[in-house]
């Protein structure tokens, strides 16, 4: 199975980390059910902090709603959002380390980015 562009794409530019990931299909198994963030700290064994950034992500990115101040739910505001998570869900599941690299990957392109802007330079 091979990842289109434009899966490859989403991976790179929605998951900040492999537990945002893990998160996200998770909540897709039982998208009807509302988990608190202390039962996905349980669950998935992270920390509180990884739990609060990957929700805020993956809220941001239009994939779950938050709902209250402790609980969220997959809910992805459109259709194609949806369509693409069963991409990735189905591609992790066949290559589950080409997966964690696009992850890890993007998000090294963005540290050297930033390290890159501190460089001095000589003209």
């Amino acid at each position: 199975m091979s990842a289109s562009q434009d899966t490859t794409d989403f991976i790179r530019s929605h998951f900040r980390s492999v537990w945002s990931l893990e998160l996200l299909l998770h909540l897709r198994r039982d998208p009807d059910r509302l988990w608190s963030k202390d039962e996905l700290v349980n669950l998935l064994r992270a920390s509180h902090s990884v739990i609060a950034t990957s929700l805020d992500a993956l809220l941001a990115g239009g994939l779950i709603v938050v709902e209250g101040e402790d609980a969220a739910r997959y809910r992805p505001a459109h259709p194609d959002l949806d369509r693409r998570v069963a991409e990735v869900e189905a591609l992790y599941a066949k290559k589950p380390d080409a997966v964690r690299r696009l992850i890890v990957q993007s998000i090294g392109s963005g540290v050297s980015a930033f390290a890159d802007a501190f460089r001095l330079r000589r003209d």
